[in-house]
């Protein structure tokens, strides 16, 4: 029981510092210089430039409502710690901008969406991983995934690239939609950073003739990493050739590569980033 209490605190701190970054990142980067974002961030920051209603207020406005209509498709604990995100981002936002009146960090549009950019993926990822959410079009995307054939993430991303576009309509300037996209591309790294962690392994494909010799030096040279020799032939020649798929680290890369070269010149290696690993 006690460690299930200590998990929900942890998890609400961590919302609660991911609120404020994300809240941060639209108030000092995004609103004073004309960029949107995805979302409801986004949404808000447009709704305020036409009507001058608080973009906390807005945020709550829009995020509430779908809340409450979607309770009964996301559990009551993950509807909570999302009713206290989109508390923590709104009262955050009108805080620096309402009460503290904090100044822009910066006039130039480029460094606007690169850190604001920055600060929004950076708290998504944090509440994400808290296992709540920011609300905005993930919650409608869920509803409608839901009751239709469409993927909830085709309809995020449908949704975010349709507020994005909007900037070019609203802001007087056709630059705001171009720095807008500039900005949530950044967000959604920093989103993918978080939730995945910095790549520290590359999955590698060996195409070679002599399997075995490489097979041989790799063991010796590496040790005990992950790998698998695959059967295969060439599509053009019908040639008979075996692939290596290695899973090592980052610095050991350079080292896979001088064995092929030392040992089998024809050989071909192809390095992925293992972004994302599960399982032992």
């Amino acid at each position: 029981m006690t460690t299930k209490i200590t998990l929900e605190l942890r998890r609400y701190l961590q919302i609660l510092v991911g609120g404020i970054v994300l809240a941060a990142g639209v108030t000092l980067f995004l609103v004073p210089n004309h960029i949107t974002s995805g979302g409801t961030p986004g949404m808000a920051i447009l709704v305020t430039y036409f009507t001058g209603i608080s973009i906390g207020t807005i945020m709550l406005s829009i995020n509430i409502p779908m809340v409450l209509m979607s309770m009964k498709f996301i559990g009551r604990g993950y509807a909570f710690r999302t009713v206290f995100a989109i508390v923590v981002i709104a009262m955050s936002a009108d805080m620096f901008l309402e009460m503290l009146k904090l100044p822009a960090l910066t006039q130039e549009p480029l460094l606007g969406a690169v850190f604001g950019g920055m600060l929004i993926g950076l708290g998504v990822g944090l509440i994400v991983k808290a296992s709540a959410s920011p609300g905005g079009p993930s919650i409608i995307a869920g509803m409608i995934a839901h009751r239709s054939h469409w993927k909830e993430g085709d309809l995020i991303i449908a949704l975010d690239a349709l507020i994005v576009f909007s900037a070019g309509f609203v802001f007087p300037k056709l630059d705001s939609m171009l720095w807008s996209l500039v900005g949530v591309y950044i967000s959604a790294r920093g989103i993918n950073l978080i939730l995945s962690g910095r790549p520290s392994k590359k999955v590698l494909h060996i195409s070679s003739e002599n399997a075995e010799t490489l097979k041989a030096h790799l063991l010796h040279k590496l040790g005990h990493e992950g790998g698998v020799i695959l059967e295969g032939t060439t599509l053009h020649t019908g040639d008979e050739r075996r692939l290596l798929m290695l899973i090592v680290d980052n610095n050991k890369v350079q080292s896979v590569r001088q064995i092929v070269q030392a040992y089998d010149p024809t050989g071909v290696v192809v390095v992925m980033e293992a972004s994302e690993l599960m399982g032992g």
